[in-house]
């Protein structure tokens, strides 16, 4: 579940109770783990693998030692030491079921899931053999990670995950971790709807009240759903209780981005910077930063020293590129980001990757291939579902408007739809020359925003387009939409839409004129000196002055009835 944001660490800190191994484990040694434990919660990464090191140094058939380790640099997306770990821990630490999980995450994590079935299924039965004499709040623990494990990915199995912390809980229903995760969870399902969540970070704050990680876990939870008010609240709780959690600085910083406070954010980013002197993740997190308060030169330069003084990290080729972006680098931000692409496994990319790729092609004039992009990133997240409409937009321009029309049905069809998106669904097929579908978005459209004009003048556009009899025998099914356009438009919409206004007179005009049925010179022409009056300066204005007011039935004619 890791995002292209700066948010509090999903590390499961790991109720330390290190019941794990028996009463041995509850040493000096165990002490340093614990400590070395709660640097990788706070995001000292690099203090946490010096605290790791000395560990495994005096205990290294510690396999509990060597699967913290390795979430270590998991939580630092260091995948492959991270592998390394689990591997060694998995050699030397007996039946310890912890690193066969953390191998079948990185399986899980590659798409492999058969595989990383297997391994958890493995843990498991380690877990669970009495043999093993294993405690119930470890086997419990290992059901949560493996939880937690099923919950990352391109392709996360929420139901599943949802299925194991619940066994977790029935053999241990007093460890605070567990109900974090499960209200991670239970909003991954479903985002709209915080209730659940909430109720479970509360329980583990409950258990837990010195804990500011849960505290941090529900601000997230507000942060992902835009109450960014409620979000720094929680955070500001959470460094509260603990002020040297560095997550809760980071995440609040995030918060205050968003509601336009970049001089809060600032401070507290470097207060995280000051907590983590000297991290080289910290300074990969405040490029990340950098970017998001929109200094994109300033994010370019530290990426460049990071780069210089040797640091390997992919999170920095995809910010470069993103960075690029911003600046319209046409020159260098598709090439970069190509080039992050080559590196990043697919599996492992993010949606936002796929939107400022497709961006980059913008730059360079791609617009198709640009909106395609932007699709994938809009089916990889649907909190980004606003990249459906820019895909929609973007098919436009390039005048692929079925493309444009199947983008926006996407979108409606993904879930609770926008007024607007009906809007742009009718426009690209009114485009495409789908008369039925527009005409259903432009109706839809007008029950939705009742009071804006532009509606029932697409809507007339649609029905005048479906008229195609010659002008005598046509039906003039959209004199009742341009009726209500002309009774919609503001006087100022109507000075500032003179061409919008004009099609309306002008087809009124003609419909008095032509229409067998309602056929009246004097208001024909009323509507028609009307045009004449507005002098939009378009070809129908032409037409009408040159061809319409000049005809014989009309020349003699007194204008009347239109007002």
């Amino acid at each position: 579940m890791k995002k292209f944001v700066l948010r509090a660490s999903k590390s499961s800190v790991r109720s330390l109770s290190v019941v794990l191994l028996g009463a041995t484990t509850l040493s000096a040694g165990a002490q340093t783990l614990a400590d070395a434990i709660k640097l990788t919660d706070k995001e000292q990464f690099d203090k946490a693998t010096l605290a790791f090191r000395k560990v495994i140094a005096s205990e290294p058939q510690n396999g509990e030692a060597w699967f913290y380790f390795g979430e270590n640099y998991w939580e630092n997306q260091q995948a492959d030491s991270a592998e390394a770990c689990y591997r060694q821990g998995n050699g030397v630490g007996g039946k310890f079921p912890l690193n066969k999980v953390g191998l079948g995450k990185v399986l899980w994590a590659q798409g492999k899931k058969a595989e990383a079935q297997t391994m958890f299924d493995q843990a498991i039965a380690d877990a669970t053999d009495k043999a093993n004499k294993i405690p119930k709040p470890q086997q419990a623990n290992t059901y949560r990670e493996i939880a937690e494990a099923m919950a990352q990915g391109a392709r996360p199995d929420l139901i599943k995950a949802q299925e194991l912390i619940a066994r977790s809980l029935e053999l241990d229903a007093k460890n605070p971790e567990t109900y974090v995760l499960k209200g991670d969870v239970l909003f991954d399902l479903n985002p709209r709807d915080g209730s659940a969540p909430l109720e479970n970070y509360k329980i583990a704050i409950n258990m837990d009240a010195l804990n500011a990680k849960p505290v941090a876990r529900k601000a997230f939870m507000y942060y992902r759903a835009k109450n960014n008010p409620a979000a720094i609240e929680e955070y500001t709780r959470a460094i509260g209780i603990d002020g040297s959690f560095a997550p809760a600085y980071s995440g609040r910083a995030e918060a205050y981005v968003k509601t336009g406070d970049f001089v809060k954010a600032e401070a507290d980013m470097a207060h995280y910077l000051e907590l983590n002197t000297g991290n080289q993740s910290a300074r990969v997190r405040y490029a990340q930063f950098l970017f998001l308060v929109g200094k994109y030169q300033e994010s370019l330069g530290l990426i460049n020293t990071l780069e210089q003084e040797g640091v390997k990290n992919i999170v920095l080729k995809r910010l470069q590129g993103y960075d690029q972006v911003e600046m319209k680098d046409s020159v260098n931000a598709k090439s970069t980001l190509e080039a992050y692409f080559a590196e990043q496994p697919e599996d492992k990319r993010i949606a936002a990757d796929y939107e400022y790729y497709g961006k980059s092609l913008l730059l360079v004039h791609q617009d198709s291939l640009a909106a395609e992009n932007m699709l994938k990133g809009a089916r990889m997240d649907r909190t980004k579902d606003h990249l459906y409409t820019e895909a929609a937009k973007t098919f436009v321009r390039a005048r692929a408007y079925e493309r444009a029309v199947a983008a926006m049905q996407e979108r409606i069809a993904a879930g609770k739809p926008e007024t607007n998106d009906y809007y742009y669904l009718g426009d690209a097929a009114l485009k495409a020359g789908m008369y039925q579908t527009a005409d259903s978005a432009w109706a839809t459209y007008t029950q939705r925003n009742p009071n804006a004009y532009q509606g029932y003048r697409y809507r007339a556009q649609t029905q005048a387009a479906t008229d195609t009899l010659a002008i005598g025998d046509r039906t003039w099914s959209a004199k009742p939409y341009y009726d209500e356009m002309l009774l919609k438009m503001k006087p100022e919409e109507r000075e500032k839409s003179k061409s919008h206004y004009e099609e309306a007179l002008n087809y009124m005009g003609l419909y008095y004129l032509y229409n067998k049925e309602a056929r009246d010179l004097p208001k024909a022409k009323c509507y028609f000196e009307q045009v004449k009056a507005l002098n939009a300066g378009t070809s129908i204005t032409k037409q009408v002055n040159e061809v319409m007011l000049m005809t014989k039935e009309l020349k003699d004619v007194t204008p009347a009835g239109c007002e």
